[in-house]
């Protein structure tokens, strides 16, 4: 099981816009000296929240990037899901594995695994992972 960097990040990133939220946008430039990550790197994973829905954006001297909903109206399950899709990889989906994934036991295990933690990340909302 690994966590990636953008998934981490991206719990960063939604966790200071919720520190911050308001009706005002925040810049990227704020949130990456918040939490000392490259504007660059979260300007990736902004794009994938927003194309989900989690976040809004504006351009301009006053935009920035916003939450779309409050806090309490996202959970950790949806943050994780805009960015991977999965949590446990199992070898046969990079390639590493010798057995094909249609005929290795493992996959469909791991994918009960997955199923379950996604279950779990459902019941935690972005206000309770930010401590508001």
């Amino acid at each position: 099981m690994k966590i990636s960097k953008k998934e981490d990040f991206g719990l960063i990133f939604m966790t200071i816009l919720a520190r911050n939220y308001t009706h005002k946008y925040i810049s990227l430039s704020f949130a990456a000296k918040q939490s000392h990550l490259s504007p660059l790197f979260l300007k990736q994973i902004a794009s994938r929240l927003k194309n989900k829905g989690l976040i809004e954006s504006k351009e301009g001297i006053y935009g920035g990037y916003r939450l779309a909903r409050p806090p309490h109206k996202i959970v950790i399950a949806e943050i994780i899901g805009a960015i991977s899709n999965r949590i446990v990889i199992p070898s046969c989906i990079q390639g590493v594995c010798r057995l094909r994934k249609n005929i290795c036991s493992c996959f469909s295990f791991w994918g009960e695994v997955n199923k379950y933690i996604f279950l779990h990340l459902k019941k935690i909302h972005l206000k309770q992972f930010a401590k508001l």
